[in-house]
């Protein structure tokens, strides 16, 4: 399991490795991710990673031409395209628009 904790709500939950953050957040919306299209095009649901990127699967080209478009630095990823692969602490804040 993964401890995922987002900012700035400050919800914190147990995660399966395998399981996609999206997921997490259709069931936690105390999560506070805002979400629009669900599939790397929009960039609503923009995160920083501020601990356990190593857990999280990598990005796909689709994912870094959106986020290329904000400018974002590596730390940034949607949350729509992330998976928990690994067990450990993962701490994402929601990237304000």
């Amino acid at each position: 399991m993964a401890k995922v904790r987002f900012l700035p709500s400050g919800y914190e939950t147990d995660v399966r490795v395998g399981t996609a953050l999206v997921d997490v957040c259709d069931e936690h919306p105390e999560a506070e991710v805002p979400f629009s299209c669900r599939s790397a095009s929009c960039g609503t649901c923009r995160v920083r990673v501020r601990e356990g990127m190593e857990f999280l699967s990598p990005p796909a080209d689709d994912e870094l031409d959106v986020l290329s478009v904000f400018g974002d630095g590596p730390d940034v990823r949607l949350c729509c395209q992330l998976k928990v692969r690994g067990e450990g602490r993962i701490v994402l804040e929601v990237v304000e628009p």
